[in-house]
C-alpha cells in the first residue's frame, strides 16, 4: 500500500503552464471516448484533455481535534458498523456510512430533516452553523419506488454557488431517517479576491488559454442555467460563464466557471480566479462512445433485433407529450425532434450543432426511410458523399435510442430533478431547455483522411442541467495500423449509442452532477456506458450468450470494442493500469463494468431474469445519487451497498460482497483517493466464513532455496498490476480469499512471470502448500547476460526484454526509414548463467505505452547454441489480433513449448515481424526460457503455536490511522511507538495497544486477528483497526473496515501490531496471532 501511486497519469503541460501562469497539479483523464484508437492514431492522451486540480495534495489535510472530537460523537451516535472517510484537501468528513440507518425516523420535509441533523453537529462537517443555515438546496430528488430524497446542499458564499467541491449530499428515507452522508464540504468563511473579470473577460482567458492565436470577442446573448451566454464566434459552440466559489482549504476563492467549446470533440470546464484569471481546476466535459419510425432494436443482422422495425414515436408514460413535436414548430415541420431529443446531420466537426442541418422531415409523423448501407457499398465513398443516402434512417434510428433510453433511465430515477435531458420539465423540479441533441454521421465530412477525427468514435458532451448536451454518432472505417474494421455507421449500433447515452447519466447523477474528476471516477463512466448497454441487450432478449459492445462498429462480435467479451472478462481491481495504454479510462473503465455484469449474473441466478434483471439496475442507479464526489471503485462499491439497505433491506449485501471480493474489491481492498491508480486489491468477503487461506511457500525449483520479494497476483495480468502480497524474506505468502477458483501468477526477478491456472480456495479452509517455480533461465537476475544485439532504441534496450517483467520493452530505433515487415529481421543473443535444458519459452508482446499497438512483435523465431557460433532453429511463434486492433488479451504473456527439450548455453531471439505492415519499429516486452514449470505441492509443517496478548483501550480516535497513507496520523499510542519506537509505549492503552510478535511471525504465512469488549457494557460497540510495524516502527500494512474486529495476513518484515479504537470506550481486546499453515 504505497503512498506514492507508481504510475504517473499525464506529464508534458509545459505550454499550458505557461498560458495559464500557474502550476498543473495532473490527475486523471477526464475527457475519454468509445475508441479504438485516438483520431490521431496514436494511443498518447491529449495533455490538455487531464484533468487539472490546483488542491491536489500529496499529504493529505489532517483534520482539527474540534472536528475529529464531533466525529467521534457523531460516530457514537450512528449505529453499528458507522465508518467515516476524510477528504485529503480540506479536511473534512468525506463520507458516513453503517451498517443499518444513521438515526431513526423523524417528521418533516426531507431538506428540513437533513439540515437540521447537520446542524447538530456542525463541527462535525467542518462548518459552523452558520454555514449549516447558509447552504443551498441544489437538488432533492427522489428515488423511484423508495421514496427515499437525495438532498444535494451546495455551498453558498455573496450569493455564488461553489464549483469542484463545496457540496453535501444526505440522503433521507420516506420515513425520515438519514441513510447515509457524502460530502466534499470546505471550511472558511471569507472570501478571498473577488470578481473582477466579469463574465466575458473569463470567457476570454480561457478562449485564450486553448485556442491561442484565436482571434475571439465575447459578445453575450443572454442568460441559461445561470449562465451567461455567449456568441460562439469562431469556435464550434455558444460560450458559458457564471460566478461561483471555489473551495479551498484556505477558505473560499471568487471565481467564473466557464464553458468552453472549442470543436464538437473538444469542450471544457475551467474555472478561473475572478482577479487573475489563474486556472483554478480545469476538465474536460467530452465523452469519447402515433408517430412512428423504422428502427433496428440492436444493429443491422444481428441475430436478435438486427431486422428493421416500425417502433411507435408516441406519447409514454415517462413522455406524456410524446416523443415527436407533431407540431412542426421548429420551421422544419414534423421531424425528429422533441421534449427529449433532437437527431439531425452534423457533418462538421468545426461547426456546432444546428437545428436546420439536413435532417429526416415527415408531415405525419412516420419515419419509414429504408436503410441501403451506401457508406459500405461504396467502401466509403464520400465525394459525391455516400453516407448522405442514408441519413433518414440514421436520424430516426439514434432518434428512436435517444428516447427509449430517456424513458427507461427515468423510470430508474434520473428525472427531471435528477438533472435528465428535456426541453419542458414540467413543473417537475431540475432546468429544462436541455433536450439532447443527435448528431448523426458527426464529422463525416470534415473528419476523414488524413486526420480521422471524425471516424471511428462516438463522444459525448455533457454540461450543467439546462444546458442540452450533445452525442455524435461516427461514421466507421477501416484504417491501417490503426482501426482495421469495416465501413459503418454508428448511428446503428445499440450499444454504442447507449454508451455514450449513459456518460450523460453519470455526469449529470452521480453525487449531484459534475463529480467524476477522478481516474477511478472517469473509468467508471465508461464502465457504466457498456455496462448499461449489455443489461439492456439482455434484459430485452437482444443477447442471450455474447456480453460484448459496440459489435457492429468494430465488426467483431468475438469481443466488440474491448478487451474481451465481458462473460469473460478476467480483470480485477488490482489490474487498474494493466492495459498496453497503461492507466486509461476506457481500459480500466473495463474492469468496473466486469464487476457489474458479475453483479447482474449473480442477481439473475438469484432471483430470476426478469426480477435479477430489474435489482441490477435498481441498485446501479439508486447508488449514483448517494455516491461521494470524484468517488473509488470503493466507493460506489458502498453506495451500492447502501442503495441494496435502501430499496431490498441489505438482502443482497452478502452477494454484492461475494461479488465484488471475487474483483479484487473486497473488505481489506484500499484506495487511496479516486485518483489511485495502484490500488490495494483485497480478495476477502467481511464474513470470515465466506473465505479460505492459502499458506504459500515459494521456492526455486533447482536449489530448494526460498524466493523472497515475488508478486502474488490473483489474475492473469503483470506489468503495472497491483500484487495481492509479496513474498516474505523466507518465500511465504498467504492469499485470504473469498471461496472460488482464480489464476495465480507470480513475478520474481530471476524468475520471471509464471501463471498457475485454476488456484481454488475453499471456505473456511487453511490450507498449506508448496510452489517451485523453475528459474528463468535468460533472465539477467539470474546470471544471463547479453551478448549481442542488432538494434535497440537508446531508451529501451534489450535488456529490457529480459528483466522479468513486461511493464519495460525492448524496442528498435524509432528513425528507421521504411517498414519494419520490409527490412531485416532485428535479433539478440544472450548467455545463459550456465549450459541448461530449455523445455519451453514464454515471450510477451506487450508494447510501450506510448507506442502503437501495431509495433507488437507478431512472428518471431528462437534458436539455441551450445558454443555461440553453431545455431539451430527450436521454436517459432506468432502473436496474431483479432480486428479491428491488437489488444492486452492478445500480447499477454505466451508460453511456446519445444517440441524436443534442447540443451543450450546460449539463446537468441528474432523478431520475424510485426503486427502493422507499415509500422517502422518492433518492440517486444519479455523473453524468458524455462527447463520446467510452475508445480504446487501440498505443504508438511507442523504450524507455531498461536500468540495471545490481552489488553484495555481507553478512548477512541476516529482520526488516526488514515489507511490511504495520505494522513498517516496514527493517534496518541500509534504516533509515541511510531516515533520514539520504544516497547511498550508509555501510552499503552491510551487510544491503541502494541503487541510484539514473536520472532518468524513475519515471514507472510501468519496472520492476526483482534476481537475486542466493551468493559462497560458490552452493548455500547466498537470498532477496531490493525497497523502493522517493523523493527523501526514503520508502516509496513494495515487493515481497517467497517467490521467491528478485524482479522488480517501478518505484512513481511512486522515486528508489532498496533490495535487502534476507533469508535467505542474502555475496550478490552485480545490479539491472537496464528500459524496459516
Amino acid at each position: 500500500m504505497g503512498i506514492t501511486p507508481k504510475h504517473v497519469l499525464a506529464v508534458g503541460l509545459c505550454a499550458l503552464t505557461a498560458a495559464a501562469g500557474v502550476p498543473l497539479a495532473v490527475a486523471a483523464p477526464s475527457t475519454s471516448a468509445l475508441p479504438l484508437t485516438s483520431n490521431t492514431l496514436s494511443d498518447v492522451v491529449d495533455d490538455l484533455l487531464a484533468t487539472l486540480d490546483t488542491r491536489a495534495v500529496t499529504k493529505a489535510i489532517v483534520p482539527s481535534q474540534a472536528t475529529r472530537t464531533a466525529v467521534s460523537d457523531l460516530l457514537a451516535a450512528s449505529g453499528p458498523g458507522a465508518r467515516a472517510t476524510w477528504d485529503p484537501r480540506f479536511g473534512t468528513l468525506r463520507t458516513l456510512r453503517a451498517d443499518g440507518y444513521l438515526t431513526g425516523p423523524a417528521s418533516g420535509s426531507a431538506v428540513d430533516i437533513a439540515r437540521a441533523w447537520l446542524a447538530a453537529s456542525p463541527a462535525a462537517y467542518g462548518l459552523s452553523s452558520r454555514q449549516v443555515s447558509a447552504l443551498s438546496v441544489a437538488r432533492d430528488h427522489t428515488l423511484p419506488g423508495t421514496g427515499t430524497h437525495v438532498v444535494t446542499f451546495v455551498q453558498t458564499v455573496a450569493g455564488a454557488p461553489a464549483a469542484r467541491g463545496g457540496r453535501a449530499i444526505v440522503a433521507v428515507t420516506k420515513d425520515g431517517r438519514i441513510l447515509s452522508y457524502a460530502a466534499e464540504l470546505a471550511p472558511g468563511e471569507t472570501l478571498r479576491s473577488g470578481w473582477v473579470l466579469g463574465e466575458a473577460g473569463a470567457l476570454l482567458t480561457v478562449a485564450a488559454q486553448l485556442a491561442p492565436g484565436v482571434t475571439f470577442a465575447p459578445k453575450a446573448t443572454g442568460t441559461q442555467a445561470g449562465f451567461t451566454t455567449f456568441e460562439r464566434g469562431p469556435f464550434a459552440g455558444p460560450g458559458y460563464a457564471r460566478k461561483v466559489v471555489f473551495p479551498t482549504r484556505n477558505g473560499p476563492v471568487a471565481a467564473y466557471k466557464v464553458f468552453f467549446i472549442k470543436e464538437q470533440t473538444r469542450a471544457w470546464e475551467v474555472i478561473v480566479d475572478g482577479t487573475t484569471g489563474a486556472v483554478l481546476h480545469r476538465a474536460g466535459v467530452v465523452q469519447f462512445e402515433d408517430p412512428h419510425g423504422t428502427v433496428y432494436d440492436n444493429y443491422p443482422g444481428a441475430p436478435a433485433g438486427g431486422e428493421p422495425r416500425q417502433a411507435p414515436f408516441g406519447a409514454t408514460a415517462e413522455s406524456p407529450k410524446g416523443w415527436v413535436d407533431l407540431t412542426g414548430a421548429t420551421g422544419t415541420g414534423v421531424t425528429t425532434l422533441g421534449n427529449n431529443a433532437d437527431a439531425y446531420a452534423n457533418w462538421s466537426n468545426f461547426i456546432g450543432p444546428v437545428d436546420n442541418a439536413p435532417r429526416p422531415v415527415a408531415v405525419d409523423g412516420h419515419f419509414d426511410d429504408d436503410y441501403a448501407n451506401r457508406w459500405a457499398a461504396t467502401k466509403g465513398q464520400t465525394v459525391p458523399p455516400s453516407y448522405a443516402d442514408d441519413l433518414n434512417p440514421a436520424a430516426t434510428n439514434l432518434f428512436f435510442h435517444h428516447n427509449r433510453i430517456h424513458d427507461r433511465l427515468y423510470r430508474l430515477g434520473f428525472t427531471e430533478s435528477g438533472g435528465n435531458f428535456q426541453a419542458d420539465n414540467g413543473g417537475r423540479g431540475g432546468l429544462g431547455g436541455d433536450a439532447i441533441r443527435g448528431l448523426v454521421q458527426a464529422g463525416a465530412a470534415s473528419g476523414g483522411a488524413p486526420t480521422y477525427t471524425g471516424r471511428d468514435n462516438a463522444y459525448m458532451l455533457t454540461l450543467d442541467d439546462g444546458i442540452p448536451p450533445w452525442s455524435g454518432m461516427f461514421l466507421w472505417e477501416p484504417i491501417e495500423d490503426a482501426f482495421e474494421g469495416p465501413h459503418r455507421d454508428g448511428s446503428f449500433d445499440m450499444s454504442v449509442i447507449e454508451h455514450e447515452y449513459s456518460h450523460g447519466l453519470s455526469n449529470r447523477y452521480v453525487a449531484g452532477g459534475g463529480a467524476l474528476g477522478s481516474h477511478q471516477s472517469g473509468s467508471m463512466g465508461e464502465g457504466w456506458g457498456d455496462w448499461y448497454a449489455l443489461n439492456h441487450a439482455y434484459t430485452e432478449g437482444l443477447e442471450t450468450s455474447r456480453a460484448v459492445v459496440g459489435a457492429y462498429a468494430t465488426g467483431n462480435e468475438t469481443r466488440g470494442i474491448r478487451n474481451y467479451d465481458y462473460n469473460d472478462n478476467p480483470n480485477t481491481f488490482g489490474d487498474i493500469g494493466y492495459d498496453v495504454t497503461g492507466p486509461e479510462v476506457h481500459a480500466d473503465g473495463e474492469i468496473w463494468t466486469a464487476i457489474l455484469w458479475d453483479l447482474h449474473r449473480a442477481l439473475v441466478t438469484e432471483h430470476g431474469k426478469a426480477e435479477g434483471a430489474e435489482r441490477a439496475a435498481r441498485l446501479v442507479t439508486d447508488a449514483m445519487p448517494i455516491s461521494a464526489p470524484n468517488p473509488s471503485f470503493l466507493d460506489q462499491r458502498d453506495a451500492i451497498l447502501t442503495a441494496d439497505l435502501d430499496r431490498y433491506h441489505g438482502d443482497d449485501a452478502d452477494l454484492i460482497w461475494s461479488v465484488f471480493a471475487r474483483r479484487g474489491a473486497g473488505a481489506s481492498a484500499v484506495s487511496a483517493t479516486g485518483d489511485d491508480a495502484d490500488p490495494q486489491p483485497g480478495f476477502d468477503h467481511p464474513t470470515a466464513a465466506r473465505n479460505g487461506t492459502a499458506a504459500l511457500t515459494f521456492v526455486n525449483a533447482t536449489t530448494g532455496e526460498p524466493i523472497s520479494g515475488a508478486k502474488v497476483i490473483l489474475g492473469v495480468f503483470e506489468a503495472r498490476v497491483s500484487p495481492l502480497v509479496r513474498t516474505g524474506s523466507t518465500g511465504g505468502a498467504t492469499v485470504r480469499a473469498v471461496a472460488g477458483t482464480y489464476p495465480l501468477t507470480v513475478q520474481a526477478p530471476g524468475f520471471g512471470t509464471q501463471t498457475i491456472e485454476d488456484f481454488s480456495v475453499a471456505a473456511g479452509k487453511n490450507r498449506s502448500r508448496v510452489v517451485r517455480l523453475a528459474p528463468n533461465l535468460a533472465s539477467t537476475a539470474a546470471g544471463a547476460s547479453i551478448v549481442s544485439v542488432s538494434n535497440e532504441d537508446a531508451g529501451q534496450p534489450a535488456k529490457f526484454a529480459f528483466d522479468d517483467t513486461a511493464a519495460s520493452v525492448w524496442s528498435t530505433r524509432k528513425d528507421a526509414e521504411g517498414a519494419y515487415n520490409a527490412g531485416p529481421d532485428e535479433r539478440v543473443t544472450v548467455k545463459l548463467a550456465a549450459p541448461a535444458t530449455v523445455s519451453s519459452v514464454r515471450v510477451s508482446a506487450f508494447k510501450a505505452t506510448n507506442a502503437s499497438r501495431f509495433s507488437a512483435v507478431k512472428d518471431f523465431t528462437v534458436q539455441t547454441s551450445l558454443d555461440g557460433v553453431t545455431w539451430k532453429t527450436v521454436r517459432t511463434g506468432a502473436f496474431g489480433y483479432q480486428a479491428p486492433r491488437p489488444t492486452a488479451a492478445d500480447l499477454n504473456y505466451t508460453t511456446f513449448a519445444l517440441a524436443t527439450p534442447t540443451k543450450a548455453a546460449y539463446l537468441r531471439f528474432f523478431i520475424d515481424s510485426v503486427q502493422g505492415d507499415t509500422t517502422t519499429y518492433a518492440q517486444v516486452a519479455e523473453i524468458e526460457a524455462f527447463g520446467s514449470g510452475a508445480v504446487v505441492e501440498n505443504g508438511t509443517v507442523t504450524p507455531d503455536p498461536a500468540h495471545t496478548d490481552e489488553g484495555t483501550i481507553s478512548a477512541p480516535n476516529p482520526a488516526a490511522g488514515d489507511v490511504t497513507g495520505l494522513q498517516n496520523v496514527f493517534g496518541v499510542t500509534g504516533t509515541e511507538m511510531n516515533t520514539a519506537c520504544t516497547f511498550p509505549p508509555s501510552s499503552q492503552g491510551v487510544d491503541g495497544w502494541v503487541t510484539k510478535l514473536p520472532a518468524g511471525f513475519s515471514d507472510g504465512l501468519h496472520s492476526v486477528s483482534v476481537r475486542g469488549t466493551s468493559a462497560a457494557d458490552s452493548s455500547l460497540g466498537h470498532d477496531l483497526d490493525l497497523y502493522f510495524l517493523d523493527s523501526s516502527c514503520g508502516l509496513t500494512g494495515s487493515v481497517a473496515t467497517s467490521a467491528a474486529d478485524e482479522s488480517a495476513v501478518i505484512p513481511p518484515g512486522s515486528v508489532y501490531v498496533l490495535t487502534h479504537l476507533w469508535t467505542g470506550a474502555d475496550v478490552a481486546v485480545e490479539v491472537t496471532a496464528v500459524d496459516n499453515r
